[in-house]
C-alpha cells in the first residue's frame, strides 16, 4: 500500500474521554499506541465486523480534521493489515475503548523516500501524525451497520440544512431553500423551459467550499479543463446537490447553488481535491445550453471495431 492510502487509514481516530492509566505499547509495525477502557462493554472487535468510530487526526499538534460535532465513521475490519497502521491492532478493541496512536513521519520517509509529498517537502522528518479514536459501536454485519448510518445520516442531514441555512442568513446571501435541501441565489433567471430530470445540460462552474477554497472549475484554466460540463440531469452523474440544484434552471442562468455535505461529497470526498470531509460546497454555475435528452452516438461505420 502507497503512502496516500497509509495517510487516508490514519483518518481512523476519535474523541478520548479520558487518558486513563493505560502505557504506551507498539504495533508488530512499531507505532506507538495507547489503549484506553472506561467502558464495562466487553463486545470485542472481529475479522468482518463493522466498527462505528468518533475521530481527531493531528498533524504537528495542530487538528487537522475531527468528527466532533459531526456524523461518526463506519470502517469494515477486514482483516488485512499495513505496518505502521491501527488495522494491525483493530481486533484488540472492543466497544467503548478509546485509543491514542502516533505515527512519525521518518518511519514513512524511510519506507518510500521518493514519494512526491515528500520530494516536495510537503512532509518532512520529524513530523507527526497524531490519532484519537472511540469505538462508538461494532456491528457483526454489514446490513446491521447499514441500518444505523442511515438513521444518523437522516439526523443529520435535516441539522446540515440548518448550518447551511444559518451561514446564508449570517452572510445576508439572498439564497432561497429548495424542497431538495440546496439553496439557490439568483443572479441571472435565465430564459425558456426549466430544465427537468432527463435533459442533457451543458454547464460553466466554479466549485468552493464555505470557506472560499476552489477545489474545481471549467473556467480557471488552472485546473486544465475548460470545456463544457455536459451530463444527463438525474443520472447520477453528479454528486447529488448538483444534480438537484439545476433542476428548473433555464438557458442561460447565472447562480450559485449552496450545497450541505451530505449532498456533495458526505464523509468521503477524492483525498486530492482538498476538500475535507462534511464540508459544505458553493458552485458558481452558468447554464450554457439545454436539450431534451443526451445526443445518439453516432451509427458504426463499415469496418469500425465493435
Amino acid at each position: 500500500m502507497n503512502f496516500k492510502n497509509l495517510v487516508l487509514i490514519v483518518f481512523i481516530g476519535g474523541i478520548v474521554a479520558s487518558c486513563g492509566q493505560a502505557t504506551y505499547k507498539k504495533t508488530p509495525g512499531g507505532m506507538p499506541y495507547k489503549i484506553i477502557s472506561t467502558s464495562n462493554d466487553t463486545q470485542k472487535v472481529f475479522d468482518g465486523n463493522i466498527i462505528k468510530v468518533q475521530f481527531t487526526r493531528t498533524f504537528n499538534d495542530s487538528v487537522e480534521f475531527t468528527t466532533t460535532n459531526s456524523l461518526p465513521v463506519y470502517i469494515p475490519v477486514t482483516g488485512q493489515s499495513v505496518p505502521y497502521d491501527l488495522s494491525e491492532i483493530w481486533t484488540k478493541f472492543k466497544k467503548g475503548d478509546s485509543v491514542i496512536a502516533t505515527q512519525m513521519m521518518d518511519t514513512f520517509i524511510k519506507r518510500n523516500p521518493q514519494h512526491p509529498d515528500f520530494v516536495s517537502g510537503k512532509y518532512k522528518k520529524g513530523d507527526k501524525i497524531g490519532i484519537k479514536m472511540k469505538i462508538l459501536d461494532v456491528f457483526t454485519s454489514d446490513s446491521l451497520a447499514r441500518v444505523d448510518e442511515e438513521e444518523m445520516n437522516k439526523a443529520w442531514a435535516i441539522k446540515e440544512v440548518e448550518l447551511v441555512a444559518n451561514y446564508i442568513k449570517e452572510n445576508k446571501i439572498n439564497a432561497q431553500k429548495t424542497e431538495t435541501g440546496v439553496f439557490i441565489e439568483t443572479i441571472e433567471a435565465g430564459t425558456g423551459n426549466p430544465i427537468v430530470e432527463g435533459n442533457y445540460v451543458s454547464l460553466s462552474y466554479t466549485g468552493k467550499t464555505f470557506g472560499g477554497f476552489k477545489f474545481d472549475s471549467n473556467t480557471d484554466s488552472t485546473f486544465g479543463h475548460l470545456e463544457p460540463l455536459r451530463f444527463t440531469v438525474g443520472n447520477r452523474e453528479m454528486i447529488k446537490g448538483v444534480d438537484l440544484g439545476v433542476l428548473n434552471l433555464k438557458k442561460g442562468a447565472h447562480v450559485n447553488i449552496y450545497i450541505p455535505s451530505l449532498l456533495g461529497y458526505g464523509s468521503q470526498p477524492n483525498p486530492q481535491s482538498g476538500i475535507k470531509p462534511y464540508e459544505h460546497l458553493v458552485f458558481d454555475v452558468v447554464v450554457l445550453d439545454i436539450k431534451e435528452k443526451a445526443p445518439s452516438a453516432p451509427p458504426m461505420q463499415p469496418g469500425q471495431p465493435q
